[in-house]
């Protein structure tokens, strides 16, 4: 039975990635990357970023990039989202759930010649009883090739900006609950789809 166990476990930790892999790339500016349950896009620094990084210097990020944002971001998620805000009711707690989400990523240099991550996260573990909340996935392959832009859904859709630098995350931003006020029931987001690359 020990002998079991180990190999278990030793088959568990091979099967588990450590760093991201290149899985996809569906445009000339963006590359789809995974790491266990999560699942990212990287956009080059010529890659669309639709109302955001307007007059900003981009650049691509890379694999280490990455790994270092999701690292920073593990760190400091927790103290960000300390007053949780849109996580109420049924919309999930981001820090809690951080490998549920899918998510995009975007370089800048800031003014003062700092590397900075833009990251948007959209819910990727639909449940059935989210679903009957409203709430689903976007099945289509779009949000490899563009920016998502959704409207209220709480806490399955947010964003926030992650310093390489000085290992600081800044800007957390997550989405509004939008409510019927005749019924006062939730409604389903409403997700935007620009095709601007």
């Amino acid at each position: 039975m020990k002998q079991f166990t180990i190999i278990s476990i030793l088959i568990f930790l091979v099967s588990c990635s450590s760093t991201f892999k290149i899985v996809e790339q569906p445009t000339e500016y963006s590359t789809v990357i995974e790491k266990g349950r999560i699942t990212g896009v990287i956009f080059k620094e010529n890659g669309a970023c639709f109302l955001c990084l307007q007059d900003k210097e981009r650049f691509t990020p890379t694999i280490d990039d990455i790994q270092k944002t999701e690292r920073i971001l593990e760190q400091n998620l927790k103290e960000a989202n300390k007053s949780r805000t849109n996580q109420v009711d049924n919309c999930p707690v981001i820090h809690k759930k951080l490998k549920s989400y899918r998510r995009q990523y975007f370089g800048y240099i800031d003014s003062s010649g700092k590397k900075i991550i833009y990251v948007t996260f959209n819910w990727d573990r639909y449940s059935i009883f989210d679903r009957l909340r409203g709430y689903y996935k976007d099945e289509s392959e779009n949000w490899k090739k563009e920016k998502e832009m959704v409207l209220d859904g709480c806490s399955y859709h947010w964003e926030i900006k992650i310093n390489l630098d000085t290992e600081e995350v800044f800007e957390l931003g997550v989405n509004g609950v939008a409510l019927n006020e005749r019924k006062n029931k939730k409604l389903m987001p409403t997700m935007y789809k620009f095709n601007c690359g």
